[in-house]
């Protein structure tokens, strides 16, 4: 009977050990989320790491005593000044002559005029505060004072973007990207426009941002068909507070959380297609299926549940997944104390390092090629980068999967690095298809990278009013970051495509305003 209560008083000592880890581990983690350090870059004085050669193999590294450093010659730059920066060509110059009086160019010892033998110049970088102007059409009537039965002659009117409104579409887009590129709430619009002497309210202005959303709707439907259509998709989710309508005790609003699903696009040779933003309340599956459903080629996510019920039974969809989530996994778990998760993240270092020299060498064959007038084809240039990706990334591959496998039995399920391992484990078959194919990249990062000024935005306006406001924040967020993407200016492209659109025939596709057929248009 003793023996019995001892091992039970045993087994429970253990669980209660393993509950306890855990939650270190819990509170560890969300200390660092606070006040730790972001970068998931291995420490160069982390036991284990070392120098990877040209493909990721462990680089002999010489000893500092036996180091030999070869004479040389440097060259050294002139100072120029104190270093200050060159003002960019081609702005406005404004000339200020500052002179003498003429009664002080006259010499004062013989009474001689005084002859200019040279100047001095100094520049400086100035700003025009912007000012508001009226514009006012004005349209003359013309009529035969003989043939009055032939009516009046007038010229067409103005396209207004906003009927019967006041905003010219300067006015419009400069609202739309000081909200949603510059991040700024509109009260601080408001007040900017307050000190160039004209007030606008803050509703004023959300009503010219809902009119907007009517008519650049087309032109997002467009481009997600456009990227649907284009071949090789990343897919991702990041979250947006949402205000609800009922108020708390205190008078404030209620919000919760919604999320902005992200779909970004490329093409053939890698370069970015677009980048859209679609707002939903909640995480469900559905929208997956509503925003993916017709995606084919490659279909690049994060392990959500929803994407693999999605594409599990879809043959003509090439589902990969990301090695960067799995790496940021072993490094939540080595921060929390685990020193076995050094031996993947060496391994996944090692064949980041392989696939950069591996891009590398394919994009230096090709510019030789072409110095000597041979094309590499993208299709050439494909088969290259499978061949050298299965002969110096498979091995290391393997080597991160046998080391999961073994570590797979021993791993607490809960901790961080049983996590890391049990993702690692799920994720390995999607992983691979790397080595397959090569579109298919080792993550998702270029979308994150597209997702990141959101996060900007959200420090800023906090929150989405309504969830109407949360879509029009996802349309204009599309439209703005694939000009980014595609280094199109979009002040111009708004301006443009927002008079075209008005013109359309209620209904007409737009395929053809999209920021990438834009750009292609002008080329």
């Amino acid at each position: 009977m003793l023996a019995r209560s001892l091992e039970a008083m045993e087994a429970r000592s253990k669980q209660l050990e393993k509950e306890n880890a855990y939650l270190r581990e819990q509170l560890e983690w969300l200390k660092r989320q606070m006040f730790g350090n972001r970068s998931e870059k291995l420490p160069p004085a982390l036991p284990g790491t070392t120098p990877v050669d040209l493909f990721g193999n462990d680089a002999e590294v010489p000893s500092p005593s036996t180091v030999a450093v070869p004479a040389h010659e440097r060259k050294v730059a002139p100072k120029a000044g104190h270093g200050r920066e060159a003002l960019p060509e081609g702005l406005p110059v404004e000339e200020i002559l500052l002179d003498v009086p003429d009664e002080e160019k006259i010499c004062g010892g013989c009474g001689t005029e005084l002859v200019r033998i040279g100047e001095d110049v100094r520049e400086e970088l100035h700003i025009v505060s912007p000012r508001f102007v009226v514009r006012r059409y004005v349209r003359p009537k013309y009529a035969c004072r003989i043939c009055t039965e032939r009516g009046v002659t007038q010229a067409e009117p103005a396209i207004a973007v906003i009927d019967k409104g006041i905003p010219s579409v300067d006015l419009v887009t400069w609202v739309l990207l000081a909200k949603y590129l510059d991040h700024l709430p509109l009260h601080r619009v408001a007040s900017q426009f307050k000190r160039w002497g004209v007030e606008i309210a803050e509703t004023t202005m959300i009503g010219w941002i809902a009119a907007v959303f009517k008519l650049l709707g087309p032109i997002q439907r467009a481009m997600e068909h456009e990227l649907r259509t284009c071949g090789c998709l990343h897919a991702d989710e990041t979250t947006l507070r949402v205000q609800r309508g009922d108020k708390d005790k205190n008078g404030r609003g209620r919000t919760s959380t919604g999320y902005l699903w992200a779909v970004l696009g490329r093409g053939l040779d890698g370069s970015p297609v677009g980048v859209s933003f679609h707002y939903a309340p909640g995480r469900q599956h559905a929208v997956a299926k509503e925003l993916l459903e017709g995606a084919t080629g490659i279909v690049l996510t994060d392990g959500y549940p929803a994407y693999e019920r999605l594409f599990e039974n879809r043959p003509d969809v090439i589902h990969a997944a990301c090695w960067a989530h799995a790496r940021r996994k072993f490094m939540d778990a080595l921060e929390s104390g685990y020193r076995d998760a050094n031996e993947p993240l060496k391994m996944i270092a090692k064949l980041y390092e392989a696939n950069g020299r591996i891009r590398d060498l394919v994009e230096r064959l090709g510019e030789r090629n072409s110095r000597y007038g041979r094309i590499l084809s993208q299709e050439a240039k494909d088969d290259l980068v499978v061949r050298l990706r299965g002969k110096h990334m498979n091995p290391v591959i393997d080597a991160i999967a046998a080391w999961n496998h073994a570590a797979l039995v021993s791993a607490l399920p809960k901790g961080s690095l049983g996590t890391a391992i049990g993702y690692l484990n799920g994720q390995m078959p999607r992983l691979r298809l790397c080595l397959e194919h090569a579109r298919v990249d080792l993550d998702n990062n270029i979308i994150e990278r597209a997702i990141r000024p959101i996060a900007v935005g959200r420090k800023n306006w906090m929150f989405a009013g309504s969830d109407e406001g949360a879509q029009r924040s996802a349309l204009v967020m599309s439209l703005v970051g694939t000009c980014k993407m595609l280094g199109i200016d979009p002040a111009e492209y708004l301006a443009d495509v927002l008079l075209r659109v008005k013109i359309r025939p209620e209904g007409d596709l737009c395929r053809d305003l999209t920021p990438y057929k834009w750009a292609m248009a002008r080329r």
